[in-house]
């Protein structure tokens, strides 16, 4: 079964695209709302709503404020989770940067004129066609901004996509059937049990580092990685005693972490 990402800009309606290919392939469709189910499952986000990518107003003053890098692991582990079932529709949230290694992943962006995205806002959301002039503008803004600092790329960028469709002149169903037919064709290979794994692993690391993160731990002279899901493995050196007791017990708190292999030292300040 194909695994699609679907990168949109508002006033496209690529939702309505995406929900369409879901139910013809009958698989689930990935939004915003179980992105954040997906990331609200972290304790240490259980108790606050987070809007990812370009879903609601204000997106990247709460990215900037709300400790960013633990942010951007949540919602990266999300997205693993999610693409290790090897199935499924996800639209958004970087996802086609963090599955463009996988070949089982088909990439899809979707692009319309800035008048007609006026019109379907106008049409969708009751407001008039100055409100969602503005509001084009500065989601697009936000939602580069995002990508740009979350992953140095530019959004835009021909090669992160598999296929480009523009959506002036096609109605909905039209180009949910170009990108069934794409998908469902023999170019498409399933995903792997080996791609499946990693996918895993790289989900686990995200919450490792994230966890650290969230308990002000400092990552930056750390080496996170997981060779077998479960066994986690921490080298490098850190700034004090303290820091190094703590770090095998918040990792070995992360869910699914059986097995912790720190070899953590402590930085030693020439005299």
């Amino acid at each position: 079964m194909p695994l699609i990402t679907i990168t949109q800009s508002i006033g496209t309606q690529g939702n309505n695209v995406a929900r369409l290919i879901a139910q013809k392939l009958a698989v689930e469709l990935f939004d915003d709302k179980k992105l954040q189910s997906g990331a609200a499952k972290s304790d240490r986000f259980s108790h606050t709503e987070y809007h990812f990518d370009h879903q609601a107003p204000g997106f990247w003053e709460r990215l900037r404020s709300r400790e960013p890098r633990v942010y951007l692991d949540t919602m990266e582990a999300a997205v693993y989770d999610i693409a290790r079932s090897g199935e499924g529709v996800i639209i958004g949230h970087g996802s086609q940067m963090l599955l463009h290694d996988f070949s089982c992943a088909f990439h899809v962006r979707l692009l319309s004129d800035f008048n007609l995205r006026v019109t379907n806002l106008v049409a969708s959301q009751n407001m008039s066609p100055e409100a969602a002039g503005d509001l084009i503008a500065k989601y697009d803004k936000n939602q580069k901004a995002f990508f740009r600092y979350a992953f140095q790329r530019d959004l835009d960028t021909a090669s992160l996509y598999d296929l480009v469709i523009n959506l002036g002149k096609m109605k909905t169903e039209t180009v949910a059937n170009i990108i069934l037919g794409a998908v469902q064709s023999h170019d498409i290979q399933s995903c792997s049990l080996d791609a499946l794994s990693s996918m895993n692993r790289l989900s686990q690391e995200r919450k490792i580092h994230a966890a650290l993160l969230a308990n002000n731990i400092d990552v930056s002279t750390l080496s996170i990685t997981v060779p077998e899901f479960g066994k986690a493995k921490i080298d490098g050196v850190v700034v004090s005693q303290n820091e190094q007791d703590r770090i095998a017990e918040i990792v070995s708190n992360v869910e699914g972490v059986s097995d912790v292999n720190a070899d953590v030292s402590v930085w030693v300040y020439p005299l």
